[in-house]
């Protein structure tokens, strides 16, 4: 969408364009590029344009562009090394004014209870992030008060809920029994990008084969979403069957939501949670073997995982249900002990 005075594009277009804008926008501004290797060329050739030369991110490049800039930033949505880091982005942004959104409009939770969609998504920072220190921070707005009610409900209608068994049958059942009675609905069962024994290894090549699948459960094969663009309006035959990744869905909102939870995420010997660099899936992901003996490059790994994990535990505008893969009972005890939800 372009006219003479407004242009929707991506940073890079901007970037490479070189012209001057009074007003730039940047909606999920976390997902800015910074000068790193493991990400796509063209990100890294903007740095060899005159005059940004010696910028380190896309955001100090935009800022050079726009009299004004805008960032829509959660800091809780990076999800690869590539991405722009929080110490890059606070000292870019220190003379900024910064607004909080307060209130999710995303999720809707079931009228008639006693929780609303806050209460969630604050619960959900809390399982995940009560140990890195993020949620004392400025970084991100988070209320410690939340309504534990919204995990605890049992109920049909409930908005969240788990399964202890089966995952994949039993969140394909979950979400097809809504289809059944809302055709209307766009429901996905979603993973995190984990491998293990029964659970394959994803390639680039894979997605125009819809032969070859990655997830297997008792005779149940689904394959990994065969593109990360515009994912959900894809024509496959298989289309809602494939289960969506963390890069297919983050800024998308579907009605249903099954998540996968997998074993590249684990509870330590601390009893806090930390990411399992062998189980994950993706390389684009991972620091390398010798940036990962460097205990602040293993946190941040970590951070990345939950990250990925917080992006696929709030796409559920009417509803979630999560499965544990391989198990993963650490996880899921977790949960339980964490939010006080009880068996």
């Amino acid at each position: 969408m372009n006219s003479r005075y407004l242009s929707v594009t991506t940073a890079t277009k901007i970037i490479t364009g070189n012209e001057r804008y009074d007003v730039i926008i940047v909606d999920e501004a976390h997902k800015l590029s910074r000068k790193y290797g493991k990400q796509h060329p063209s990100f890294g050739q903007v740095y060899k344009i005159p005059g940004f030369e010696d910028c380190n991110s896309h955001l100090e490049i935009l800022q050079k562009m726009g009299k004004q800039i805008i960032l829509m930033y959660d800091v809780l949505q990076a999800i690869r090394p590539a991405n722009i880091t929080r110490e890059m982005f606070q000292q870019l942004t220190a003379g900024y004014e910064k607004k909080f959104l307060h209130t999710q409009f995303r999720i809707q939770a079931p009228k008639g209870k006693s929780y609303t969609s806050d209460d969630y998504v604050n619960g959900i920072k809390y399982l995940l992030y009560k140990d890195t220190g993020l949620l004392a921070s400025d970084l991100t707005n988070y209320n410690q008060d939340f309504n534990r009610d919204v995990f605890r409900d049992k109920s049909e209608d409930a908005y969240f809920g788990y399964f202890t068994g089966k995952p994949m049958h039993q969140l394909i059942d979950w979400i097809e029994e809504d289809r059944n009675f809302h055709a209307e609905h766009i429901n996905r069962v979603l993973s995190g990008m984990f491998c293990c024994s029964t659970a394959d290894k994803w390639s680039s090549t894979h997605g125009k084969d819809p032969s070859i699948t990655h997830f297997h459960e008792d005779g149940l094969n689904r394959r990994w979403n065969s593109t990360q663009e515009n994912w959900i309006n894809i024509g496959d035959e298989d289309a809602e069957d494939q289960i969506g990744s963390v890069f297919a869905v983050q800024g998308i909102d579907l009605n249903k939501v099954g998540v996968m939870i997998g074993p590249d995420i684990r509870v330590n010997e601390d009893g806090k949670l930390e990411a399992v660099p062998d189980n994950h899936n993706n390389t684009n992901n991972k620091f390398s073997v010798e940036e990962m003996t460097d205990p602040m490059n293993q946190f941040e790994f970590t951070l990345y995982i939950l990250n990925q994990y917080y992006v696929l535990l709030t796409r559920g505008i009417d509803g979630i249900r999560l499965g544990f893969w391989d198990g993963n009972d650490s996880f899921r005890k977790y949960m339980e002990d964490t939010l006080d939800i009880g068996a």
